[in-house]
């Protein structure tokens, strides 16, 4: 019997043996020595992904000769492979280089400002409407965005109309007119829009630079094409940060032809 139960639990003690996985642990630091915070550290061959805490700290799963990328707003993307040094550490350092935007031209025109805020904002055209707070009354702050009935809502409507006291005819114009259809489509082009941009934030500028040799201009334009032709949405959401660039990698051959 002890021999039965010695040959069932071989095989997984061999499986653990030769799976190699280690909990890695390291902090993350700029070139002037200080800890970062918001790092993200991305396993992309094990598929692991963390971000490091407050004082610069991290901690990922990682097996021999993965590759671990960090990836940071304001840093260069920096790659480690893990070696044997590497997984046999205690903890890990690791330096990020700041990432410099520097612009080729600056020109500084005569501003024409009177040193009011209030009348500069307005005259500028930077102000084009007054919230409730503005004039010292409490209230809805922003634009109100116009409500988008249901079909079923609208059917209700018209079936409805002889007991409420008749149709609203501009509601009922804009649904056979196709204007909520377009609403609605133009609402979620602003959801991708703003995911998109929590995307590029993710990885980081740099990362897209340096991976890919973007410009910035470039950069929306690749991931929104990247977006529309990968499930980049679901993956992304699921926390399948590199299969995300997995896609980014199959979507630069044709965005760059």
């Amino acid at each position: 019997m002890r021999n039965a139960l010695f040959l069932l639990f071989f095989p997984i003690i061999c499986l653990s043996q030769s799976n190699g996985q280690k909990l890695i642990q390291g902090t993350v630091y700029s070139d002037d020595s200080y800890s970062i915070e918001g790092v993200h550290v991305l396993n992309i061959t094990s598929n692991f992904n963390t971000i490091t805490d407050s004082e610069g700290n991290f901690k990922i799963n990682a097996n021999l000769n993965d590759e671990i990328i960090f990836s940071a707003i304001q840093f260069k993307r920096k790659k480690i492979i893990i070696n044997d040094d590497l997984i046999n550490s205690i903890s890990i350092k690791v330096f990020l280089e700041e990432f410099v935007n520097e612009l080729d031209e600056v020109i500084v025109n005569s501003s024409g400002l009177s040193g009011n805020l209030s009348s500069d904002l307005l005259n500028s055209g930077v102000i084009d409407q007054l919230n409730f707070d503005d004039v010292g009354i409490p209230g809805f702050k922003g634009i109100r965005m116009e409500s988008i009935p249901t079909n079923t809502q609208l059917i209700s409507e018209i079936l409805l109309a002889p007991l409420s006291g008749g149709i609203n005819i501009d509601r009922m114009y804009k649904w056979f007119s196709g204007y909520y259809k377009n609403l609605k489509k133009v609402r979620e082009y602003i959801n991708d829009s703003d995911l998109i941009d929590q995307i590029i934030k993710f990885y980081g500028q740099s990362f897209f630079i340096q991976e890919f040799d973007l410009k910035i201009d470039n950069i929306h334009n690749f991931v929104t094409s990247t977006y529309l032709s990968y499930p980049v949405e679901e993956n992304f959401k699921m926390g399948n940060y590199s299969l995300v660039i997995e896609y980014f990698k199959k979507n630069f051959e044709s965005f760059n032809n």
